[in-house]
């Protein structure tokens, strides 16, 4: 019997969840199914993400799972979209240009950020434009991800870091400390 690797877990459950649904995708239609909808594949892309990071960092080390990551994390986060949601994680201060705020965002970011500062509770948010619906919700820094976007010659391995600065010559994604908004997901949901 092939033994099924434990990457494509989630997407299968996220497969699944899919499929049970009596509700097309286009028929969703409340703020709440937004919200679940969202959830649902935040968490599958989150789960598939983590997963496969955390393999590669056991196999090939900080420095190998950052190449990894730069190799993979579009794909995989590819896996979950369709030809009506789209899938991204977004920050101010990011890795990859392509992970950018647009003008929109950047509205969202700001409110986030605010509410930080504030000490305030950090809540998902729907905002509708157009033809689209923008579900975000943010992202905080877990312990394991200091290995790559921690504080600069302490969490970083200087192997991780060289492989980071060759890869990322614009990178803004370090120095961050356990539990900082790190960024935000972003799920479209076209309509």
């Amino acid at each position: 019997m092939k033994k099924i690797s434990p990457l494509f877990i989630p997407l299968i459950i996220f497969s699944a969840l899919l499929s049970s649904c009596s509700q097309p995708a286009g028929s969703i239609t409340t703020e709440e199914d937004y919200r679940r909808m969202g959830d649902s594949i935040i968490k599958a892309t989150f789960d598939t993400l983590r997963n496969a990071l955390t393999s590669a960092m056991q196999n090939k080390g900080v420095a190998g799972a950052v190449q990894y990551c730069n190799e993979n994390a579009y794909p995989l986060t590819a896996t979950l979209a369709s030809e009506k949601i789209s899938i991204k994680r977004v920050a101010e201060r990011y890795r990859n240009p392509q992970n950018a705020p647009d003008s929109m965002d950047a509205i969202q970011w700001d409110i986030f950020a605010s509410a930080k500062k504030s000490g305030d509770s950090l809540r998902s948010a729907i905002v509708t434009e157009k033809n689209i619906i923008r579900y975000y919700k943010p992202i905080f820094l877990q312990p394991t991800c200091t290995a790559c976007h921690g504080a600069s010659g302490r969490d970083i391995p200087q192997a991780a870091a060289t492989i980071i600065d060759s890869l990322y010559p614009h990178d803004k994604a370090k120095d961050f400390a356990v539990g900082d908004l790190r960024g935000m997901w972003k799920i479209s949901f076209r309509q």
